[in-house]
């Protein structure tokens, strides 16, 4: 990557912070909301919780094998280049590590594992099928808690492969990479948050992250512009030299 592109890619980083404050604020909204009105103890949000602090424990406290990791981490990456019209020659899982050859890549295939919940998506699709072949409504409980369960896993080990800084995060740039995973995984886990709880509609998702989007852009090109302006007024001034 030239000197120029990762220049331009920081910037971008730069330019999009805004967009994870808003998509904090809007997750602080609905958090709140669920104490507010009581949702916290609701099967949706209580079962997702659960799920979510069940994986915790078994991440802290027991010895995990990386390859279940490794493996979503690797078919994500080649199903990201089937979606984009390449093809794969090679899958490799190992204990420690894998990887893929392909005839393709681009940003979205390098990043995909960061941002996609594999199980996640698995176990949505799983639950689909089964209830629509044999009706598990009275469990859905358990659905929230796998949900919770599967989106811990994915958090837990991306923050785990983003800490050891690894090859892909530096394609794009370090800083634009980790820009781009942050952002999508917050606004994944709010889609997420929201749904669990009715009075939360896709609408009003919507409508509250856009206003924190223009408060949080209006607040950074008033900062910039503050900024501006002093910056102006700290720099001296030359006067023009005089004709003899």
């Amino acid at each position: 990557m030239s000197s120029l592109a990762k220049i331009f890619t920081f910037f971008l980083g730069l330019c999009a912070l805004p967009l994870i404050a808003a998509e904090l604020l809007l997750l602080k909204d609905i958090l709140e909301s669920y104490f507010r009105e009581g949702r916290w103890t609701s099967t949706p949000v209580a079962s997702f919780g659960g799920g979510l602090l069940l994986w915790s424990a078994v991440y802290f406290f027991g010895r995990l094998p990386k390859r279940p990791y490794i493996f979503a981490h690797e078919l994500t990456h080649a199903l990201a280049v089937f979606l984009h019209g390449g093809d794969v020659s090679r899958f490799r899982v190992g204990s420690r590590s894998g990887s893929i050859r392909c005839n393709r890549s681009n940003l979205w295939i390098v990043l995909s594992p960061y941002f996609v919940p594999f199980y996640m998506l698995l176990w949505l699709g799983l639950w689909t099928i089964v209830d629509f072949y044999r009706p598990i409504r009275s469990h859905e409980w358990l659905l929230y808690a796998g949900t919770g369960f599967t989106w811990g896993f994915h958090l837990f080990f991306t923050v785990e492969a983003v800490h050891r800084e690894q090859p892909d995060l530096h394609v794009a740039g370090w800083f634009f990479s980790l820009v781009v995973i942050a952002a999508l995984n917050f606004g994944i886990l709010s889609l997420l948050l929201g749904f669990l709880s009715p009075t939360w509609t896709l609408p009003r998702l919507l409508t509250r992250f856009g206003d924190h989007l223009y408060c949080s852009y209006r607040l950074c090109g008033q900062g910039f512009a503050t900024l501006y302006s002093w910056a102006s007024r700290s720099t001296p001034v030359s006067a023009p030299a005089g004709h003899r």
